[in-house]
């Protein structure tokens, strides 16, 4: 399995082979085909690189002899029965697996699922390397509690493990060779020299100090044929994953694959995986559930006491309960997906993954427990599972982008060849919910997008001063996706206070909504730009990201100054008095200010004029003086300009005669 420290050595099995004689030598002489019958050995090596190979060993009456294949055979466990027909290629026999007859299944052996399993735990080492890489005790508990307990809550309590550990025996043997035959044939005399008794244990796992020579983690026999073995390489790979992995093999298990398509959950544009499934414990990430697919082949689900997998067979709504609960309710939907490449009938498998029991490693893996995982298989090839990606990105890690691969509460997936399609209508901690179309015309396809959003409003004020800001918001969805809550936040300078008039606003494809920004800047605040903006998520994810700003522009504070004049300092009665104030920010003029000029009278009555302060930052006026006596004496005259909350004032008199 990928485990994630690397190799440093990738070697390589070197089978026992035994020399078959006469009929083998005599026909590689001949260049003829070789008919054999035997009993199959399945072996899968599996690598810390990603990376696994599967041999197979045809165990005759003759001897032993691995088996090469053009295409290799997929549904083929141990101890099966066969007649294969080949040609010698030195100490190989090679098949044409596209050639009828060339291998002949003359019985079929069920692996062995359910119930009790005898599991004998063999701790050995060698002359070279007496190391001990786990202790008895810690490999007891290893199998027969941890993994023993792993498999009882994956099978709804239908097989589980007892047994013993013996060792650990020193083998006369050299690590230097990478021989696994020799190793348990030693080993298993070893027990019965030391008064053990293995006639009852039909699986047996050997632990042993790494071998570099070997390259493989660890290594099992494919399907039960007997008795399966399961090496272990090392104390690296003494964990639950990689023995629970290679048991999975020695139950008949395939690798637990992905489909990394990028641009939709299938196509032409995908990477294959062999270990690829993030969440399976055939995979090589996680030591999570076996998938529906594994546990309908293992009898696990939909088979006699086991829980049901529903079958989609008509368009309709399901319900399926969290993946790894102990309850015995509906825990997987088989989706019809149309036939494979070969004609195979072809199937969409759906569960709800939560992170309780060994499901717990899913606790922190993407969106996997906040909806539905989608794997699809071909009916009857054990080798056929893939995960498959929901929520297609572009990252360049398979991994990464199969850890959001779940198809999200409204989210929708069409199957336009198969006429099907599946839609996530809610989720709960008791049941996700599914609505299915078999065949028909299909929901419209949700295809979710980025929603516009902007941010409008005044742009300066004073320091202290509060603005308000509009917020506008679209949701631009595809019309086949179902409303969705779009939350709000604001980001302002630090010392700064905002609010915004609502948290959330929930909105169809298609529908615009707005709130109010509301800003108040510290009457501290010095003069200068500064930013504010808003953001948007939705639980869509990324997709739904979206942002807006604009500038607050704190004015420099005003300080006014004004003077007042006439256009002369003493008039006759009846003329007419032209006053002025000019009004200044430092030195410079200022337009726009206001200027109330006051006129005190020589009788103590009092006249007011407002004028307003043009580009040249003067504001001017003008006053008719009276004809009679009373308008002889002294006037005087104040200017009051006000101007961005600050202000000024300037006084001066005339004589009239």
């Amino acid at each position: 399995m990928h485990l994630s420290r690397a190799f440093r050595h990738a070697g390589r099995f070197t089978a026992n082979l035994l020399l078959l004689s006469g009929l083998m030598a005599g026909a590689a002489h001949a260049a003829k085909p070789v008919a054999l019958e035997g009993e199959l050995d399945v072996l899968v090596e599996d690598y810390a690189d990603g990376h696994s190979v599967t041999r197979h060993f045809l165990k005759t009456e003759h001897g032993r002899v691995e088996l090469k294949f053009s295409r290799k055979p997929t549904t083929l466990l141990s101890g099966t029965r066969v007649r294969v027909r080949g040609e010698v290629q030195g100490e190989y026999l090679t098949l044409d697996s596209a050639q009828a007859g060339s291998v002949e299944a003359l019985t079929t052996v069920l692996p062995n699922t359910l119930g009790e399993q005898k599991v004998a735990v063999i701790l050995v080492n060698f002359q070279d390397d007496t190391t001990q890489p786990i202790t008895p005790a810690a490999a007891n508990t290893l199998v027969l509690s941890t993994v023993s307990e792993h498999y009882r809550e994956s099978s709804f309590g239908q097989t589980w493990f007892s047994g013993q550990t013996f060792g650990y025996y020193t083998l006369p043997l050299s690590k230097a060779v990478c021989d696994p035959v020799k190793w348990y044939t030693e080993a298993d005399k070893a027990v019965v020299a030391a008064g053990g008794d293995l006639s009852s244990y039909t699986r047996r796992i050997y632990f042993f100090p790494r071998v570099d020579t070997c390259g493989w983690d660890g290594l099992a026999t494919q399907g039960f044929g007997g008795v399966t073995k399961t090496y272990i390489n090392g104390a690296a790979a003494a964990t639950l994953r990689v023995v629970g992995h290679e048991i999975g093999h020695n139950y008949g298990l395939n690798h637990a694959h992905s489909l990394d398509c990028d641009l939709s959950p299938l196509g032409d544009t995908c990477r294959e995986s062999s270990y690829g499934d993030v969440a399976d414990m055939m995979g090589g990430y996680r030591s999570g559930h076996f998938s529906a697919f594994a546990k309908e082949q293992l009898g696990w689900l939909n088979d006699g006491i086991s829980p049901p997998i529903l079958t989609a067979s008509a368009s309709g709504r399901f319900a399926i309960e969290p993946y790894s609960s102990s309850s015995v309710g509906a825990k997987a939907v088989k989706v019809p997906g149309g036939v494979d490449s070969l004609g195979r009938t072809r199937w969409y498998y759906l569960e709800y993954r939560q992170p309780t029991g060994f499901d717990v490693v899913l606790a922190d893996a993407g969106n996997l427990t906040s909806g539905v995982m989608v794997r699809v298989a071909s009916e009857g090839d054990r080798d056929s599972m893939y995960q498959l990606d929901m929520h297609p990105g572009l990252s360049n890690t398979t991994s990464t982008d199969m850890l959001d691969g779940a198809l999200a509460v409204g989210q929708t997936y069409v199957d336009a060849v198969a006429n099907v399609s599946f839609t996530v209508v809610s989720l709960s901690s008791s049941a996700a919910t599914i609505d299915v179309t078999v065949g028909g015309a299909p929901p419209p396809v949700c295809t979710r997008a980025a929603p516009s959003l902007s941010l409008a409003g005044p742009t300066s004020g004073a320091a202290g001063t509060t603005l308000n800001y509009s917020i506008s918001l679209t949701n631009r969805d595809s019309s086949g996706c179902s409303a969705t809550t779009f939350n709000l936040a604001r980001s302002l300078p630090s010392g700064w206070t905002g609010n915004l008039s609502v948290s959330n606003l929930s909105l169809s494809p298609g529908t615009s909504g707005t709130a109010t920004l509301t800003v108040t800047s510290p009457a501290t605040a010095a003069a200068g730009s500064y930013g504010l903006a808003v953001g948007t998520s939705s639980p869509a994810g990324a997709t739904h990201t979206a942002s807006a700003s604009t500038t607050y522009t704190v004015a420099a504070p005003v300080i006014l100054s004004a003077t007042i004049g006439t256009d002369k300092t003493s008039y006759l009665r009846a003329e007419t008095v032209y006053m002025s104030a000019l009004v200044r920010n430092g030195s410079g003029p200022v337009s726009g200010a206001s200027v109330k000029f006051t006129l005190s009278l020589p009788g103590g009555a009092t006249t007011v004029l407002n004028a307003v302060s043009g580009l040249d930052g003067y504001a001017r006026s003008t006053y008719k003086l009276g004809k009679g006596k009373a308008a002889i004496g002294t006037y005087q005259v104040r200017a009051d300009a006000t101007s961005s909350g600050a202000s000024a004032t300037a006084s001066t008199s005339f004589g009239v005669r």
